[in-house]
């Protein structure tokens, strides 16, 4: 007879879905590193489409691929459960778009005025088109793994995926107010692609796919299968980050200074503390559990970079500088969340409040 305090042994496919995502934020550091050091690969990447006279690049399929997957794991039935409360939905959607874009905003009109125009060129145009972004598909796992409200993370992608096609061109004009001219088309150029047919091929028709297989295999399968799919996920995300990263960062760290890097990386861990201290005050102000709080926390300061890496590759190619402030909100995010889940792990008196 086996032993009854013996624990049953896990399957590699497990193992490795646990040891990548326990080891993601230094698997992407790693990926970063080896684009500065080692872009042939990458570049040969960006450079791969179904033909030569093919518009249809390896990022575009990969991008498609990553929201297939991240649609085709989502636990509708806790979205359904999150409806009892849509005042926490439609503040969060506010804190997730309305407050970083006032924030990139007002450095619009401050740092040129600052720093110059020079310096600020294409830092700013980054800055808002990671603001634009919808919440990130991985603050869910950072909330799974803090014991957050699975359910309040969920809903807050699925929502501000659904709206994004919506609320990212017009978030991105409202920014633009404040750039240049230069800038300013440049963000046009990014809301052409989100109204238009790239934004609907690549990003609505994946996401409709992966919840139609959702909802066809159902939730046993689909759990069967959750370990492959985000493993997929986790891969494609590492090599998008790759094959862009190999554009900008070789030109960046040739051309740019110190200064500016430690500039750029001060911008992008601000705009992630931002949706730290917004999820503190909406917790507070409805007094939600900590469990919701947490679940905040991750999905106000982590962004969608992907989708803004992907697009800004596209369109932007030839703004190192917009590509490196995506690439280091997407690490420094990462890192602030580790940080977080460490605090937690630590703390023994919650700081919200708990249900009475």
């Amino acid at each position: 007879m086996a032993n009854a305090d013996s624990k049953p042994r896990s399957s590699p496919l497990a193992e490795l879905v646990n040891f990548v995502h326990n080891n993601f934020l230094w698997l992407l550091l790693a990926c970063y590193l080896l684009a500065a050091v080692l872009p042939g690969p990458g570049l040969a990447i960006r450079g791969l489409s179904l033909n030569s006279n093919s518009e249809v690049t390896a990022p575009m399929l990969l991008l498609a691929l990553l929201l297939f997957c991240a649609s085709a794991v989502v636990r509708w039935s806790q979205v359904r459960d999150l409806m009892q409360r849509p005042g926490i939905l439609l503040l969060g959607l506010i804190a997730i778009w309305i407050v970083p874009g006032l924030f990139v905003s007002s450095l619009g009109w401050i740092l040129p005025g600052l720093l110059g125009q020079t310096v600020t060129t294409g830092m700013l145009v980054g800055l808002a088109i990671v603001a634009a972004m919808p919440a990130a598909n991985s603050s869910v796992g950072w909330s799974q793994n803090a014991h957050g409200n699975v359910a309040l993370s969920l809903g807050l992608i699925v929502i501000t995926i659904v709206l994004c096609p919506v609320a990212t061109p017009q978030m991105l004009n409202l920014m633009g107010l404040s750039l240049s001219s230069a800038e300013t088309e440049q963000c046009k150029k990014m809301v052409t692609e989100f109204s238009g047919g790239f934004f609907i091929v690549w990003v609505i028709l994946p996401a409709l796919a992966g919840a139609l297989v959702n909802k066809l295999a159902g939730p046993e399968r689909v759990e069967r299968f959750s370990g492959l799919l985000r493993i997929v996920s986790a891969g494609t995300l590492l090599l998008l980050n790759y094959a862009n990263a190999s554009l900008a960062l070789p030109r960046v760290l040739d051309d740019e200074s110190v200064t500016l890097l430690l500039l750029s990386s001060a911008l992008a861990i601000m705009l992630s503390l931002l949706g730290f201290v917004s999820a503190w005050m909406l917790s507070q102000v409805m007094k939600l559990d900590r469990a919701s709080w947490v679940s905040l926390i991750f999905g106000f300061s982590m962004k969608h970079t992907g989708l803004g890496l992907v697009l800004a590759g596209e369109v932007l190619h030839e703004e190192p500088r917009v590509i490196l402030i995506i690439i280091l909100a997407t690490m420094l995010q990462h890192v602030a969340a580790g940080g977080f889940g460490w605090f937690l792990a630590r703390r023994t008196h919650p700081v919200c409040h708990e249900p009475g």
